[in-house]
């Protein structure tokens, strides 16, 4: 085995989202990672010293995909940008001799279960590893996989785009590299108490819509239930064109859906989720992999008895405000939220529920040359939060996918949620 290059390395103080990713990581019942991971099931010849290059000159092109971080004990957050890729970048398993599709998925998953536990070990590992999995002659599987802290989906794209070309070695294909530049980040904000528009969001607090789950108590509280349909495709259809006529943009329909729904659910007036919105501020940043992605509140307050119509008029107002603050560190809103809760032993003291709206590019956009190529989602051990709802917009129509902890949701209650997401979307749109 050739004995590993030694690695010089620079070093910043971590950005705003880059440190509440890392001190999530290390606080008491929080998710042990947060990895961006897929399975890529791969028909086709296969040149795997190309795959391996092409992976690795990722790593080299990228000085976030060779950052790893330190955590001080003040709580502080070091990013330590080293020269070379650390190991496990990539790595081939023994062959499988599987042929069904099915049992090699959940051979794959397993195996995304040893690769997930290297971004936790305390000796340094890349912050990008894919492990391919040999099934028989031209059936593969590629696991592919990220830390969160380093790429948000604008990244991920990104990230597709150039494994392609460099796998079919066409490097006029790759564009000018733009590094992450952590100076360009604001890390300097006003108090909460100084901006009124944030004194009112959280006056008073969000109220809990869910059960509140202590994981220390019951690990099997945030074992995921999962349910997902499509939009029918009348509604899917019109999205564009009510879009329009609303003055909105069909996120804001999603988020109007969502909380209305909600609102039926839960049979309050008052109800709030939190959804990754992009902090990018430079032309030169969309073309950067890096992690410039916030989470933001959003509070709903329209009365039920105003129908859905008021709801779609307060979501507009809340999106234009929201972007307004976009990149106000969500971890000064949940430190906010944890010191009115004081004594309650929440995962999450602020929020309960994430939207995540999503385009066919970020999960569908991975090719090869040669070989076709399969994404598969990957399973996790446990619900991220009591509930993320994702909605994901393509060409060939919209879907929803809910995804709940079984402490705070039974799988009937998870279905009737869902249906009342479609029944929304569908008012909206009629």
């Amino acid at each position: 085995m050739a004995a590993e290059l030694p690695s010089r390395a620079t070093v910043y103080r971590a950005t705003p989202s880059q440190r509440r990713l890392i001190t999530m990581r290390h606080a008491s019942g929080g998710i042990p990672a947060q990895i961006v991971a897929v399975h890529l099931l791969l028909r086709g010849p296969l040149d795997v010293d190309r795959l391996r290059r092409a992976l690795t000159g990722l790593v080299h092109r990228h000085p976030i995909l060779r950052t790893n971080y330190a955590m001080l004990d003040d709580g502080e957050v070091l990013a330590i940008v080293h020269e070379n890729e650390g190991p496990g970048v990539f790595q081939v398993a023994p062959r499988s001799g599987l042929s069904d599709e099915i049992a090699i998925h959940e051979h794959a998953v397993r195996t995304f279960g040893d690769v997930s536990r290297n971004f936790l070990a305390p000796d340094r590992n890349s912050i990008l590893q894919a492990t391919l999995i040999p099934h028989r002659e031209n059936l593969h599987s590629l696991i592919f996989a990220v830390d969160h802290v380093a790429i948000d989906e604008q990244s991920r794209v990104i990230l597709q785009r150039e494994l392609a070309a460099l796998y079919a070695q066409r490097p006029e294909e790759l564009r000018e590299v733009h590094p992450f530049d952590p100076d360009s980040v604001r890390t300097s904000f006003p108090s909460i108490e100084e901006t009124p528009a944030l004194r009112q969001l959280l006056t008073p607090l969000p109220p809990r819509l869910l059960a509140d789950l202590v994981p220390e108590s019951d690990p099997d509280a945030f074992r995921p239930l999962t349910v997902a349909q499509p939009l029918a495709q009348t509604t899917s259809n019109r999205l564009d064109d009510t879009a329009r006529r609303l003055r909105c943009t069909r996120f804001v329909l999603h988020m109007a859906a969502v909380m209305w729904a909600l609102k039926r659910f839960t049979g309050t007036d008052d109800v709030s989720v939190v959804t990754p919105i992009d902090t990018r501020q430079r032309a030169e940043d969309f073309r950067a992999i890096g992690y410039f992605q916030n989470l933001a509140l959003l509070r709903s307050r329209a009365p039920r008895a105003a129908g859905i119509p008021q709801t779609v008029r307060e979501c507009r107002s809340i999106m234009r405000e929201t972007f307004r603050r976009r990149d106000y560190p969500i971890s000064a809103l949940i430190d906010h939220a944890a010191a009115q809760r004081a004594g309650k032993r929440y995962r999450n003291p602020l929020y309960q529920v994430v939207l995540v709206h999503s385009t066919e590019d970020a999960g569908q956009g991975w090719s090869l040359e040669g070989l076709e190529v399969k994404p598969m989602e990957i399973e996790r051990e446990q619900a991220a939060n009591e509930l993320r709802i994702y909605v994901t917009d393509r060409p060939a129509g919209s879907e929803f996918l809910l995804v709940g902890a079984a402490g705070a949701f039974e799988q009937g209650d998870l279905d009737r949620l869902l249906e009342l997401c479609q029944e929304a979307e569908s008012t909206l749109t009629s």
